[in-house]
C-alpha cells in the first residue's frame, strides 16, 4: 500500500495495515454488482480502511503486532468479528475481523464530512468491528476462552483493573446508541467508534465512558504500566 492516504497514517498503523488485511478473493467483483461502486484498485478498500483506524493510539498497533492473531479480511459481506481459526489462502489466521466493502464505499472527503457532522453511524462500522477485535486482544491477547476486556478481563494488571470497570459503567444505561446498549462487548466496540468519530456526541451521552477510554487507550503514561505477553 502506498499513497497519500497513507502516509497520513502512524508508521506503525502501516505496518500493521501491511501485516494483517487482506482482500477476499472475488469481494471487488462482488461488491461492484451488489452496488455499482468501484474502487480504483484492489489496495483501495485497505486505504480507506487506514483513513477509519487513524484515529486509534499508535502504541496499540505495537501491541497488535506483537501477538500472533488478529487479522482483518476485507469481503462483500457484512462486518462481523469471528474468533477462532479460518483458513484463508493456504494460511491459517486465527481471530479475524471481516470488514465489509459496503461499509467502505465513499470517498476520504464523505467520511471526512460525516465525521464532524456526526450524523452518519454508518461510518462507525469498520471502527466496530475491529473494536471486537481490541477487546479481545486486549483482554485476553486474542486466546479463545479467555476474558475480553469489556467483560473484565486483561492482558496485564492495568488492563484488568480498567477492564473491570466496563461492566458497571455498561449497566448504567447510558450508551450513545441502542447498539451500545444491547450487550458488554458492543458498548465497548460502539464507544470506541464513537470516541474516534465524534467524541462530543459520546462526551454528551456517556461522559464516564469517554473519561475512560481517554484515561487508558489515548493515555500514553497508561501504556507505560505494562504491555500485553505475546500469545
Amino acid at each position: 500500500m502506498h499513497g497519500r492516504v497513507l502516509s497520513q497514517v502512524d508508521g506503525r498503523a502501516k505496518a500493521w495495515l501491511r501485516a494483517r488485511v487482506r482482500l477476499a478473493p472475488g469481494a471487488l467483483g462482488r461488491q461492484r454488482g451488489l452496488s455499482g461502486n468501484r474502487f480504483d484498485h484492489e489496495w483501495a478498500p485497505a486505504q480507506i480502511l487506514a483513513q477509519h483506524i487513524r484515529p486509534l493510539p499508535p502504541m496499540l498497533w505495537e501491541v497488535l503486532l506483537s501477538l500472533e492473531s488478529g487479522f482483518v479480511i476485507l469481503v462483500a459481506v457484512r462486518s462481523r468479528y469471528m474468533p477462532g481459526t479460518i483458513s484463508f489462502r493456504r494460511r491459517q489466521l486465527r481471530n479475524v475481523a471481516f470488514v465489509s466493502l459496503g461499509d467502505l464505499v465513499g470517498s476520504g472527503a464523505q467520511l471526512v464530512q460525516a465525521e464532524q457532522a456526526g450524523i452518519d453511524r454508518s461510518t462507525w462500522a469498520p471502527l466496530h468491528v475491529m473494536g471486537h477485535l481490541i477487546d479481545h486482544h486486549l483482554g485476553c491477547a486474542g486466546e479463545e476462552q479467555g476474558a475480553w476486556l469489556s467483560e473484565g478481563g486483561g492482558a496485564t494488571s492495568a488492563w484488568r483493573a480498567a477492564g473491570s470497570r466496563l461492566g458497571r459503567l455498561f449497566g448504567l444505561g447510558y450508551g450513545i446508541d441502542e447498539v451500545a446498549q444491547s450487550n458488554v462487548r458492543d458498548y465497548f466496540a460502539q464507544s470506541l467508534a464513537a470516541y474516534c468519530c465524534n467524541r462530543q456526541a459520546l462526551n454528551a451521552a456517556d461522559p464516564q465512558i469517554s473519561k475512560w477510554l481517554r484515561t487508558t487507550l489515548w493515555d500514553g503514561a497508561f501504556w507505560q504500566q505494562g504491555l500485553p505477553a505475546r500469545a
